[in-house]
């Protein structure tokens, strides 16, 4: 029996040479703008820094529900908890955009792939509704380990307040394996939409549901295919992860060289950190240095991920032609890759 996810790994390798090679810096870094929206294996910037709960440099809380900071000015608690509330909400705005960008990018990365030419804006634009529905989807999916996670912690809140252990191990014995069982299943909805559902609502001008239709015949009748495909894809995924975390880590310390000499002048023109901290001015440069260090960042290693991107995804579309030729996004490549394969 020929399994298709193994022929498929060396097969990949070529794709991804005609695409990136010869060299266009241009086109890398558009692929790598539309990468940095993208999941998958990546690594994320070390974490910087200490809290402290307490004491003059963290601020204290008084017995009048005042927050002291640093210069003695005293802050409400109420002030301090809408900021809170408001930080929160910014965040899942951000995070909200951010997926809803992702999700239309995954097209214009397929399409970049499936044609061998870049081009965000055109690709974004045409594939905007269907982006837009894999949005929808993906909170979906969210939801289903979202909601019954916290109404199960809602609902043995109340017991585990009492400090009972026998309540504390029953919840627990209860919570654990759901959020694992959930998210586990979530996990393989969203991984196999990505790498199969998408590329049939591209070939197809379909929307999700739609997508899954189509797809679900192929994925019964060739089950213990795409299951090889899983295991090796979680294989590659690790390798990945490892080798791009390790680029990271290196990356991270030399894009913080010129933000540290930055920051030094920074400090320096405030007077020392202590009135740097106490600044609201100060507070925000030093908000906005720590931004525009992660982006940098983030785009840096955006770069690095591009070929890792470009293999998984051309190994997943390679998968998908050999299961079902009706569902084939590369006819072309894979006939170019065959036929070396086979002089």
């Amino acid at each position: 029996m020929v399994w298709y996810a193994v022929e498929a790994l060396d097969d990949a390798v070529e794709p991804v040479r005609s695409l990136l090679l010869p060299l266009d810096v241009r086109q890398w870094l558009k692929l790598a703008f539309v990468v940095l929206f993208l999941g998958g294996s990546g690594a994320t910037p070390p974490m910087t820094g200490t809290g402290t709960p307490g004491g003059v440099d963290g601020g204290t809380v008084t017995t009048d529900d005042t927050f002291v900071v640093p210069d003695g000015s005293f802050v409400p608690s109420e002030t301090l908890v809408a900021a809170a509330v408001v930080l929160v909400l910014l965040g899942l705005l951000v995070a909200l955009a951010f997926v809803l960008v992702g999700s239309v990018m995954e097209f214009a990365f397929l399409e970049s792939l499936r044609r061998q030419q870049v081009h965000v804006r055109r690709y974004a634009s045409d594939n905007f509704r269907k982006g837009l529905g894999l949005f929808v989807f993906r909170i979906v999916l969210f939801l289903v380990v979202f909601v019954p996670v916290v109404g199960l912690a809602l609902l043995l809140f109340p017991g585990l307040a009492t400090g009972s252990p026998a309540v504390v191990v029953g919840a627990l014995a209860l919570f654990v394996p759901a959020f694992v069982v959930l998210s586990l299943v979530v996990a393989v909805v969203d991984g196999f939409t990505t790498n199969f559902v998408v590329p049939v609502m591209l070939l197809r001008d379909e929307g999700v549901l739609d997508g899954w239709r189509t797809f679900w015949p192929t994925l019964r009748t060739e089950w213990k295919q795409f299951a090889v495909y899983a295991l090796l894809r979680i294989v590659l995924a690790i390798a990945a992860g490892i080798a791009v975390s390790l680029v990271g880590g290196f990356l991270a310390a030399v894009v913080l060289v010129p933000f540290a000499v930055v920051a030094v002048g920074v400090v320096v023109g405030f007077g020392g950190v202590s009135a740097l901290i106490s600044s609201a001015a100060g507070l925000v440069v030093v908000g906005l240095l720590a931004v525009a260090y992660v982006a940098v960042f983030l785009f840096v290693l955006a770069v690095v991920r591009v070929p890792v991107q470009a293999y998984l995804r051309y190994y997943a579309l390679l998968v998908l032609g050999d299961a079902d030729a009706a569902l084939d996004l590369i006819p072309d490549l894979r006939a170019v890759v065959r036929e070396e394969e086979s002089v």
